[in-house]
């Protein structure tokens, strides 16, 4: 299987020395500098998701993706940020498989095997933009005004593409901080959080604002006119802002805050150096948010394809077994489907939501969050083997066992496993309860919020302390 691999890297190698990339500063820029051009690429990143495309037909299209989803992956529909960080993601999870399972044979301690590898995602995400951007148009999810019109939707996705990849690299090569892709995730969900908080604009046939804080505002000055109505509708409402919401935001954040600092300490210690002893730290959300983002795409997937058999073969609602299966009634705010029917446990958030549809979202999101997880922990080089191979390879050794990565897996792998099912049980019910709770920017996008922003203040304290002992980073090999 490795030869193979090997056979593969080599066999695409002419391809990947064509393949745009951007070189690294030739020396380490200061924070400032750094900060500037992060600044930069989140300035285009947001002026691509409001910049429509070119040739798009003004008729309303059908996008089969969750909004919850497109907010992940940094999608705005019908923009140039039409396919988000899709591309990048989509690559990177498929060549991490491919790696850690020695389907492809790339060593990334080897620098030249580590540019191969970059190189490989940078292929694979422009060959996915590229399909992906050829799909919408011909599914109709893109509607353009002619086939000309079709073509040049395609060529501007795929340039798009080329652009967020760059600028990604960009970021990664270390003109910038932390990682791209974790950049314009946070930036997508945090522009969804703030317009949910702070939007001054009106839906049609509404006299309230959107935004929960304005609408609470707008709601007390009715209020004291004696109209109690709009006070009371903004308390809660599904799938639109409110004080429930703006609430359950705050809270569960703090929760997730919390959680994402616990660690659990593995003592460690130098195989030469005898008496040196410290801690090898675990997070308590070990498998971080991958597999809840598993869990809602399946979930979303499960649900469309009901909504289609619905569709195709029951809109009639008169089979009893289809109507078990996928049941609806297609009303004028959209698809109301059946609370008896499998099709409303696999609706996100539906409109006539009650007890019965909390429980099971929350065990579904819980139950195949945690089965993603550990497929997740043996696929991407998290497994108790995994750690133990990191630890003996770094010359340490756990007090009171031999170095041997088998045994020091078996010690690991009861740590590993807990915080596995911990972990993945954690954020499915966090997810679950944000949907449900109306969370600004979805239970997902919360968690990855907080993540990402813990990720760049540590980065942002130790990019400070390096200024501070330039020494210290060439100690730790970090030039």
């Amino acid at each position: 299987m490795a030869s193979t691999g090997r056979r593969f890297i080599d066999v695409v190698e002419p391809i990947l020395r064509y393949v745009p990339t951007v070189p690294r500063p030739r020396e380490a820029l200061s924070m400032g500098s750094r900060l500037f051009w992060t600044f930069l690429a989140v300035t285009v990143y947001l002026l691509m998701s409001i910049t429509p495309l070119y040739g798009l037909s003004p008729v309303t299209p059908s996008f089969f993706i969750s909004p919850a989803i497109a907010a992940i992956l940094g999608i705005t529909f019908g923009t140039l940020a039409q396919l988000g960080i899709t591309p990048l993601v989509v690559a990177g999870i498929i060549l991490e498989i491919l790696v850690f399972s020695d389907m492809i044979n790339i060593d990334l301690e080897d620098p030249e095997d580590q540019a191969k590898f970059n190189a490989l995602l940078k292929l694979l995400a422009i060959v996915f933009g590229l399909l992906e951007a050829v799909a919408l148009v011909t599914s109709g999810q893109l509607i353009p005004v002619n086939a000309l019109g079709g073509v040049l939707i395609v060529i501007q996705l795929l340039v798009a593409t080329i652009i967020i990849i760059l600028m990604d690299d960009m970021i990664s090569k270390g003109w910038g901080l932390g990682s791209g892709i974790s950049l314009f995730i946070l930036v997508t969900i945090v522009k969804q959080m703030f317009a949910m908080a702070f939007s001054p604009f009106t839906l049609p046939g509404s006299v309230i604002p959107y935004g929960a804080i304005p609408a609470l505002a707008a709601a007390i000055y009715y209020a004291i006119g004696g109209k109690m109505t709009y006070l009371m509708s903004i308390l809660y409402q599904v799938n639109l802002p409110s004080l429930t919401g703006l609430i359950a935001t705050i809270a569960l954040a703090l929760i997730v805050l919390y959680l994402e600092l616990m660690e659990v300490s593995i003592p460690v210690a130098l195989v030469q150096y005898r008496g040196y002893r410290y801690s090898v730290p675990l997070k308590l959300m070990y498998v971080s948010v991958l597999p809840i983002i598993f869990t809602a795409y399946t979930v979303y997937l499960i649900g469309e394809g009901l909504t289609l058999l619905w569709s195709a073969y029951n809109r009639a609602d008169t089979n009893p077994f289809l109507n078990w299966l996928a049941c609806a009634h297609m009303t004028s705010v959209g698809l109301i489907p059946c609370p008896n029917s499998l099709l409303y446990y696999f609706t996100v958030v539906p409109r006539n939501i009650d007890a019965a549809y909390i429980a099971v979202h929350i065990i579904m999101y819980a139950a195949l969050s945690v089965i993603f997880a550990i497929v997740w922990v043996n696929l991407a080089g998290l497994s108790a083997e995994d750690q133990a191979k990191y630890i003996v390879q770094g010359g340490m050794h756990i007090p009171g066992f031999r170095p041997s990565p088998k045994v020091i897996a078996k010690f690991l792998d009861r740590y590993v496993r807990m915080l596995t099912i911990i972990s993945g049980l954690i954020v499915g019910v966090i997810a679950a309860l944000g949907d449900i709770a109306g969370v600004f920017g979805g239970g997902i996008g919360l968690i990855l919020v907080v993540e990402i922003v813990i990720q760049y203040y540590t980065l942002a304290l130790q990019e400070q302390l390096f200024e501070i002992y330039p020494g210290l980073k060439r100690l730790l090999g970090k030039e």
